[in-house]
């Protein structure tokens, strides 16, 4: 009794180990949005002479 118990505890674990990080995964990456279609914010360049040095 006590090795079928152990056996089936193992096996129920395994499966567990398995499918519930595959199942996480698989609901982030579902979950994901596409991006809002907004124009794009411009960021500036950095200026070509270096600030910091002239400081």
């Amino acid at each position: 009794m006590k090795r079928a118990h152990r056996t089936a505890h193992a096996r129920i674990w395994t499966i567990l180990g398995i499918l519930l990080p595959l199942a996480f995964f698989t609901i982030l990456a579902l979950r994901q949005t596409p991006p809002v279609d907004r124009p794009a914010v411009l960021i500036e360049a950095p200026e070509s002479g270096s600030t910091e040095a002239a400081q």
